[in-house]
């Protein structure tokens, strides 16, 4: 009777140690549970206390993974994919919590007397919900998990819920084979590394995907706004010779010195469209891409860069036929590009950047050249974290190469030719 007792204690601790974390990562804010939410839980508490085991089992801890997924699809109303996956951050956190806490009592204790002693069952169940909620309290590793949890459901990334259900499944199996190791024997060693290594790489793939997939909202924002952008580019070089016309003949009619000032100072527009660099983006079809080089070219213009452009019609057949999710995709990279040309360019002595966009073999090619500083280290621009901003801001190249590798009708290709560094993207007629 206490050892049921001490299972019932120890198990409802976890319950709610997990209903905790996972309402933590899908931060959803407290409501009340109804009657049916309320035997759900009751439910969960009394098959974990019927399946627990006396000796570590690798296919307990999978078993009880599904039952919480079923669980907390209904009481939090998830969709499958949603529910796998913050099931899955729940389940690496409460691994993480009872490796440390296993740790802790496996130096004083064997493990058969710490999963039958009716005390000892409570502590350590007590300890690993105690331990759970401290790291699931922690705001960076909150904010990441529901940041990654955010994208997931977002983007329905299968790929990733896929590599989490694996990776619960691995773990459980680590913590049976430490579970049935005797303490700091080689196994338990060799287990127990591997099981932290699992754990930073984990750390690290959650991480690089939310920093991928904030790169990639930002871009997704940027084109709704260039879309609109393109279409004041078009109506505004309609009148702005008449609008120029105007304020010539006002400025001629006036002897007022300020008039004259404020006049020349209108004129003197930092966003020049008659430019000849600019208007050559005409020749671009409309869909976002034209929007994006009016808009990188204004940035070009109020770093003063001398920019010039040219621009072949004949480009229009195959940018035309892509789908809008290949020109967001297209977009992003022509922004990275673009991006990292006025940024070596504004750093070097002649500030230059041309830009060419032309048809060949049946591939349009976007040719990116800038002038940099003779002492940068081009070539290693497309690294993580590489840039000439400082540590850990360029990010940008790095995820222009992730964005290309998983597109094969994408090609890029990087060269240094007359102090000019030289970025192509290439895009394929035949799209797969």
């Amino acid at each position: 009777m206490l050892e049921v007792l001490a299972r019932l204690i120890g198990t409802t601790a976890i319950t709610i140690s997990v209903f905790y974390i996972i309402n933590k990562i899908i931060n959803l804010r407290f409501q009340k549970i109804s009657i049916t939410k309320g035997l759900i839980l009751l439910l969960q508490i009394i098959i974990i206390c019927i399946l627990y085991p006396i000796h570590y089992s690798g296919l307990y801890s999978i078993s009880i993974f599904f039952l919480y997924v079923i669980s907390y699809k209904i009481i939090f109303n998830l969709k499958k994919e949603e529910a796998l996956i913050s099931c899955g951050l729940m389940m690496i956190i409460l691994f993480l919590s009872d490796l440390i806490i296993s740790l802790l009592f496996m130096s004083q204790l064997p493990i058969s007397i710490i999963r039958t002693n009716p005390i000892l069952v409570v502590v350590t169940n007590l300890c690993v919900s105690v331990l759970s909620v401290i790291i699931i309290s922690q705001r960076k590793i909150v904010n990441m998990l529901h940041s990654f949890y955010y994208n997931i459901q977002k983007r329905k990334l299968i790929s990733n819920v896929l590599f989490f259900v694996l990776l619960v499944i691995y773990f459980s199996y680590l913590l049976n084979n430490i579970g049935i190791s005797e303490f700091f024997n080689k196994e338990y060693i060799i287990n127990t590394t591997v099981f932290i290594i699992f754990i930073i790489i984990t750390f690290i793939f959650v991480r690089s995907r939310n920093e991928y997939n904030q790169l990639s909202s930002e871009y997704d924002s940027l084109f709704s706004y260039v879309q609109n952008f393109e279409d004041w580019i078009d109506k505004e070089q309609l009148n702005r010779h008449e609008y120029k016309n105007q304020l010539a003949v006002i400025r001629c009619l006036t002897k007022e010195k300020k008039v004259k000032a404020k006049i020349d100072e209108i004129l003197e527009d930092n966003i020049n469209i008659e430019d000849q660099a600019v208007t050559n983006f005409k020749n671009l079809p409309k869909g976002g891409i034209k929007g994006l080089m009016y808009y990188k070219a204004a940035i070009a213009q109020k770093h003063r860069l001398h920019l010039t452009t040219d621009v072949n019609i004949n480009t229009n057949g195959i940018l035309s036929k892509l789908s809008e999710e290949n020109i967001r995709k297209l977009c992003k990279l022509i922004g990275i590009y673009f991006d990292n040309a006025i940024e070596a360019a504004e750093e070097s002595k002649k500030k230059n950047i041309m830009i060419e966009v032309y048809e060949l073999k049946n591939k349009v090619s976007f040719v990116f050249s800038n002038t940099f500083k003779k002492n940068k280290n081009m070539k290693d621009r497309n690294k993580k974290g590489v840039s000439s901003k400082g540590e850990g801001r360029g990010n940008g190249l790095y995820f222009a190469e992730k964005i290309i590798k998983e597109n094969t009708w994408l090609e890029q290709k990087q060269e240094i030719i007359d102090n000019y560094y030289i970025q192509q993207i290439i895009i394929k007629n035949s799209i797969d």
